[in-house]
């Protein structure tokens, strides 16, 4: 069972297509399946503007120009919903052209309603749609629109009442099943989204203000259709042909775009942003509207030049689309394969976060039947069955995390238990040990582990440059390789190893939300590590690479600080604090540091200056210090 909000008709949709078309994997057998939708999607569009009037170069222009987006282009060969979102929404238009001025008779209001409600268990935002559709009926007798209303919802009862298969799945104890559907009242909180929150797209608490969302969708529009295409659709808004009423079409792309949009208010951040261009999708069906309505007023005056122009838009969109395939894109399966080549037999793997993690190894788990003897499971107790319990969920913060503690510690004593994570705190009486792409509960005594072995083992992953360069999912993932790296040369006390790999990792994703702060705190840890044995070389070196990565931040450079003044280079110490003082100049510790620094070196005046600095920002001790300093600097 998929996340929130369950798909159900795409599961249902992809477990029947798969089962009777079994070509290759089931991976190639899902992706099949949307590049299908998306080409059918395309042909219905292309019949809804024949029957509202636009001739042949236009219908077929406006469907291929649709066709080359980028964002088309891509969805349309992955194992995603918004291919068939595309296709059912398609099926709505062509619904209301072949109805014509029939489209509130019982036959096909049904009709209309049953493709409405089981689209719905593809993506919950086609009901953002629903204006237009009202619209394009246009006005009618009130008990006529009533009594149309009345078989539409009906049509749609019949198709929502596909989401029951989630409770019938939830209840067999699927691989994956998220938020454990096996009660109504559950299922009710998985069609919510309740667990992300029921109108935001992703957990990020951030929102993103309104004319940045006008901006934002100006630019996908743009990004995608270049402006051959806009200019034509453009032209078909101002100079509107069709048989659909113009307000219809324009209801669709303003509401299911821009309305999208202004409801959830998404961040700005590049994870929002990268996980939002697929919801660009729909609106862009209604767009495509718009661009057969301005190459049918080019037809109706020169055919030719019609044609023409459609043609030459569409080849501008080549170089994009092709840019676009999946084709090479083998980074998330060799990411999820080389973990199964870190765990041991009958291992427990436990996955604090990471829709890679989750997705990858389930497919190659459940689908492929790969390491059969491995149990996998959450941290959150949201997608895998649970290890916590059926009701941790529904416990507190506090709560929750005890409870994991209470199930891990013996796990991880019995030797059983592995984690996907970034948290090496996971567990408070053990180290978590890098093994692998994965961490491994270390206790005292405990034999070592060869890291430099298992990274060689399981690191030999297929990257696409291009990719990464356009993705931001792509980027994320590649840089946990060299992070892996890092955090294994720095276990092992090769520091100079370890910066080095986790500034790569910081440069392969500088805009991932995980990889900065990551690299920066395994760096910060292993510089207290090597002061604390007098390794001051290998502080420095960490400490000087955590300054790097974050030069906003002071914390590194005074810690880099105290490391030059322990190694007796009071000079460059004092540059070092200084340096930290002018980053974070309302920082306190860094004042503090600096006056520590002078005053050990007698330099009474200008500790008195920076104890001074450190007392007004409320360091406690300071204002103490700053007087002693005076005191002493008068004599």
């Amino acid at each position: 069972m998929p996340h929130a909000p369950g798909y159900a008709t795409w599961t249902v949709l992809a477990k029947a297509f798969g089962t009777a078309l079994p070509l290759g994997d089931w991976a190639h057998r899902a992706n099949l399946l949307s590049a299908l939708c998306g080409a059918a999607a395309l042909a219905l569009l292309c019949d809804a503007l024949r029957r509202w009037g636009a001739g042949r170069a236009a219908r077929v222009g406006a469907a291929v120009i649709l066709g080359l987006t980028p964002l088309w282009r891509e969805q349309s060969a992955v194992a995603e919903a918004f291919a068939p979102l595309a296709l059912a929404a398609a099926g709505l238009l062509w619904l209301t052209a072949a109805a014509g001025p029939r489209l509130l008779d019982p036959g096909p209001a049904a009709a209309l309603g049953l493709v409405f409600g089981a689209g719905l268990g593809l993506h919950q935002t086609l009901i953002l749609v629903l204006p237009a559709l009202v619209l394009a009926a246009g006005r009618a007798q009130p008990r006529r629109l009533a009594a149309a209303v009345g078989w539409a919802a009906l049509g749609a009862a019949a198709g929502f009442a596909l989401h029951f298969a989630i409770l019938l799945r939830a209840t067999a104890g699927p691989p994956m099943n998220m938020g454990g559907a096996r009660t109504p009242e559950r299922l009710l909180r998985l069609l919510l989204r309740q667990d992300y929150g029921t109108f935001s797209l992703t957990t990020s608490a951030e929102r993103g203000g309104a004319w940045g969302q006008v901006a934002r969708f100006a630019r996908s529009c743009v990004r995608d259709f270049g402006s051959g295409g806009l200019v034509v659709g453009l032209l078909g808004a101002a100079a509107w042909n069709l048989r659909l009423p113009r307000k219809a079409a324009a209801a669709w792309v303003l509401c299911a775009g821009q309305g999208f949009l202004l409801i959830g208010r998404p961040g700005f951040d590049p994870l929002t942003s990268a996980a939002l261009e697929r919801f660009s999708l729909l609106p862009f069906v209604g767009l495509a509207l718009f661009i057969g309505a301005g190459l049918s007023y080019i037809e109706e005056r020169a055919p030719r030049t019609a044609a023409a122009i459609a043609a030459l838009a569409a080849l501008s969109l080549l170089p994009g689309a092709a840019a676009a395939s999946r084709r090479d894109d083998w980074l998330a399966l060799d990411y999820g394969r080389g973990i199964l080549k870190s765990l041991p037999k009958d291992a427990v793997l436990v996955m604090d976060g990471g829709d890679d993690t989750f997705y990858s190894l389930s497919f190659l788990t459940a689908a492929t039947g790969l390491r059969p003897d491995v149990a996998l499971h959450d941290r959150g107790g949201v997608v895998f069955p649970g290890l916590y319990g059926d009701d941790f969920r529904l416990l507190p913060r506090e709560s929750r995390e005890a409870r994991r503690l209470d199930v891990e510690r013996p796990l991880a004593r019995s030797g059983r238990l592995w984690y996907s994570t970034l948290n090496d705190r996971l567990l408070p009486e053990a180290v978590l040990v890098p093994a692998g792409l994965l961490r491994r509960p270390a206790f005292a005594g405990a034999k070592g582990f060869d890291h430099r072995a298992a990274l060689d083992e399981v690191t030999a992953v297929r990257r696409s440059r291009a990719g990464e360069a356009l993705r931001h999912r792509d980027r994320a993932l590649a840089a946990f390789i060299p992070y892996q790296r890092g955090v294994a040369a720095l276990s092992r006390g090769d520091a100079a190893a370890g910066a080095s790999w986790l500034g790569a990792a910081a440069e392969a994703a500088p805009d991932a939300a995980w990889t900065v702060p990551a690299a920066a705190f395994a760096l910060g840890v292993a510089g207290y590590e090597a002061v604390a044995r007098k390794d001051y070389a290998a502080a420095e070196a960490v400490y000087r690479e955590g300054a790097a990565l974050e030069p906003a931040k002071a914390e590194p450079l005074v810690n880099l600080g105290v490391t030059l003044e322990k190694a007796g280079r009071f000079k460059e110490a004092e540059e070092a604090f200084r340096a930290a003082a002018r980053r974070e100049p309302r920082w306190a510790p860094a004042w503090s540091s600096l006056g520590a620094l002078l005053w050990a070196r007698s330099r009474w005046a200008d500790a008195a200056d920076a104890f001074d600095s450190a007392a007004a920002l409320g360091d406690p001790r300071a204002p103490g210090f700053a007087a002693e300093a005076r005191k002493r600097s008068a004599k």
